[in-house]
């Protein structure tokens, strides 16, 4: 009964079920059956209908019904939660039905309001539930109408809903289970619940696809600033960042194979990552994922674990449309709109209609300015995302977790693999479009969407992305950067790839330091990965603050000396005492993109050398007048010259207020915090490290972990902010996995 076209024949103990799809089998019927009631016989009729006949009883119709509402999983006796000190749940149960079911109720009550809310969201029913409310900046700053609208025209709900008769029976079968286990806390501690996330109940799998559509296809792969940004500027900037790095055995001091998982994330909403342990017959995995997620993305067990990195796999088109009459032009013919009218309603307020017209493309997505565009996202035909994730985490060696990247439904991120074999592996993973032409450029921007040849609709199979296995420099890494180098000395050959697969070159500065630290490093220790990862050394600093303390002192105003004197003297860390970061920053951001507010670069960025370019101003002199402005602008607010980083930037969650250590992206460290906006001359950490990693692959898996945030966004709960201390001491903290650890950091255990 919660699919749609399923009716009852009065009287005669039938259920018809319609589906649309001829193609679905008997077993998947059934599935949305209660167990007790799935001794049926079986009858196909036209149009994708059948007929199950009950052969043993002849209830009311409306008692099966009932029956099927009401029918929920339940754990097996004896699955368990047990919490450890950091609010990280330890889940424990003898099958993987279970196992799901325990996940979702801990998720519930780490982040039940957080959760609730997303998946209203992704029902494009947000202000239905919360009225329209505006997003904080550590949010995205969307109001909850544009998110309702862009859920809307971009048919997630719709798309949910068929992904959901596109999953394999078995992992359907996890998928109820985790979303009884949403529902099982909800109905227990209903009244914890604000009454918006009350009305937003009951949770389906529905709900869970489609969030994972929205967080995956419709923010990291496309979203509605990216398109903002594709029509004005013709390319599409990356806000999202990661550190991934996979040590062989050979170039790590024990022998065992090592790992860097390290994402950098806006520190709240969607992007929240809900810390877990799994344990089930064949399952022993820890890691992360986002709030509203039922697999792991960031994960290792005992044998295997991968980092992933996002690669701007460029997996989303927009087509501009030339409109003639009430249609528009393909191939010289006048099509017409396919439109539907929606209406989203809104808590307190009038209802607001939607029109939303679609085309062989996609939908309509931008209207504005004489500007009509079409977006066609890939990846939208490759339902099982989430069970090719729980594959990975269930593979046990090297040809296993291939054979899980087969699938290629997961649409992006790089990914970088090591395990206790001593393989490591780096992989362009994603839905990249297979294109009849154009490079990386064409397809960055609008393309004609008047030509059906420039219409994709298959993605290249695993065996065509960009891919490196066991490199003789034992490492791989990414931070962001094009496959190119993530392999050093390079090894992956752009000419040998379709052309518009990834950008063409090109080494961010943390990609620069990641690489530099571990081409420099003979031998790594479990110690050393920890230190590199805990790192605030600036590597934009080692490329230009030389150069910009020769330009001030021969070009410069005393002022302008000046603060070149702190520049020599300063440590070139982000630490929390660090005097002279905050000014480096400050000039960072007034020398603009690729310094073309003083000029560019003395030497610009060369393939041939990409740790040690791009480097040097071009017009020193107008360098110097960009330090001096930056100068008098530091003594304006703040009285000097001399400003600590920590006491600018802060590290705030709850009732605390921490100096924080770490340098924006911008600036090159591993250890990334990127501040949000300045009041009062001081701004808090709202986007870096989230989720960091370091693991050992020997005989018994060792592995240090820190969730910057905190593992639970629940109101009063000590959990919001328990792990901030740690970031401010630079300090990671174990993972724990046996048994006996886990017992004795315990906090709290439910059992089932």
């Amino acid at each position: 009964p919660t699919q749609p076209g399923h009716k009852g024949v009065p009287g005669t103990g039938i259920i018809r079920v319609h589906h649309q799809s001829t193609t679905v089998g008997y077993p998947r019927m059934l599935r949305y059956l209660p167990r007790p009631l799935r001794w049926l016989r079986y009858r196909p009729q036209k149009n994708g209908a059948a007929v199950l006949r009950l052969l043993t009883m002849r209830l009311p119709i409306l008692t099966i019904l009932t029956a099927c509402t009401l029918s929920a999983s339940v754990p097996a006796k004896g699955t368990e939660i047990l919490w450890d000190r950091y609010g990280v749940p330890h889940i424990i149960a003898p099958n993987h039905a279970s196992l799901f079911y325990a996940y979702g109720y801990a998720q519930m009550e780490a982040h039940a309001e957080l959760l609730v809310r997303l998946y209203a969201q992704s029902r494009g029913r947000g202000t239905e539930y919360y009225g329209n409310l505006e997003s904080s900046v550590r949010e995205g700053g969307q109001s909850y109408l544009e998110t309702d609208r862009w859920v809307r025209v971009n048919g997630l709900p719709e798309r949910a809903k068929l992904w959901s008769t596109q999953q394999t029976p078995a992992f359907r079968d996890l998928l109820d289970a985790f979303a009884a286990g949403l529902n099982a806390w909800a109905a227990k501690h209903r009244d914890a619940l604000s009454a918006p996330a009350r009305a937003a109940l009951p949770l389906t799998v529905e709900d869970v696809l489609a969030h994972s559509l929205r967080v995956i296809h419709y923010d990291w792969l496309t979203s509605r600033g990216k398109v903002d940004q594709m029509v004005k500027l013709g390319t599409a900037d990356e806000v999202h960042g990661s550190n991934g790095w996979a040590i062989a055995s050979s170039k790590s001091a024990s022998g065992n194979a090592l790992l860097l998982s390290n994402s950098h994330l806006p520190w709240g909403d969607m992007h929240t990552y809900f810390e877990v342990h799994l344990q089930a017959p064949g399952v022993n995995s820890s890691g992360a994922v986002w709030v509203g997620f039922p697999a792991l993305r960031l994960c290792f067990n005992d044998r295997l674990g991968w980092a992933q990195t996002t690669n701007a796999v460029d997996g989303a088109d927009l087509y501009r449309l030339t409109l003639r009459g009430e249609g528009y032009v393909l191939d010289g013919q006048v099509k017409r709109f396919e439109t539907e009218r929606q209406v989203i309603k809104v808590k307190g307020a009038p209802d607001v209609p939607v029109l939303i017209r679609r085309t062989v493309h996609g939908p309509v997505v931008v209207e504005n300015n004489g500007v009509t565009a079409s977006l066609r996202v890939s990846g939208l035909d490759r339902p099982r995302m989430l069970e090719q994730l729980w594959r990975m985490g269930l593979a046990q060696n090297l040809k296993e977790f291939e054979q899980a990247m087969h699938m290629v439904h997961l649409p992006l991120f790089n990914t970088m693999y090591a395990d206790r074999d001593g393989h490591i592996l780096y992989l362009y993973n994603g839905s990249v479009p297979v294109r009849k032409q154009g490079d990386r450029k064409f397809w960055a921007g609008m393309v004609p969407g008047d030509n059906s040849s420039l219409i994709w609709n298959q993605v290249h199979p695993y065996e065509e992305l960009p891919r490196v296995v066991d490199p003789p420099s034992g490492f791989v890494q990414n931070c962001n950067d094009p496959p190119w180098t993530s392999a050093y000395p390079m090894l992956l050959d752009p000419a040998k790839f379709a052309p518009y697969m990834a950008a063409p070159s090109g080494m961010g500065p943390r990609a620069q330091r990641s690489t530099r630290i571990l081409s420099e490093a003979k031998k790594m220790t479990f110690d050393d990965l920890r230190a590199a990862k805990l790192s605030t050394h600036v590597e934009m600093a080692d490329h230009f603050a030389d150069a910009l303390i020769d330009a001030a002192q021969r070009h410069g105003s005393s002022r302008a000396k000046q603060a070149a004197e702190i520049l020599a003297h300063w440590d070139r860390q982000a630490e929390a005492d660090s005097d002279g970061t905050f000014l480096f920053y400050r000039f960072l951001q007034q020398a603009g993109a690729n310094f073309g507010a003083v000029g560019g670069f003395a030497v610009k960025a060369d393939d041939h050398q990409p740790l040690t370019t791009p480097r040097g101003f071009a017009d020193p002199a107008k360098a110097a007048a960009a330090l001096d402005a930056v100068a008098a602008k530091l003594e304006s607010e703040y009285g000097s010259l001399h400003v600590k980083w920590g006491d600018v930037i802060r590290l705030r969650r709850a009732t605390l207020d921490l100096p924080a250590n770490g340098a924006p992206s911008l600036m090159g460290s591993i250890r990334t915090i990127n501040p949000g906006p300045f009041a009062g001359g001081k701004a808090e950490a709202v986007h870096g490290d989230t989720y960091a990693a370091i693991v050992e692959f020997g005989p018994t898996v060792r592995a240090e972990a820190l969730l910057s945030y905190g593992n639970w966004s629940r109101a009063g709960s000590k959990h919001v902010e328990d792990q901030l201390p740690l970031v401010a001491k630079k300090v990671m903290r174990p993972v724990w996995r046996t048994r006996q650890e886990i017992e004795a950091n315990l906090e709290s255990r439910l059992v089932f």
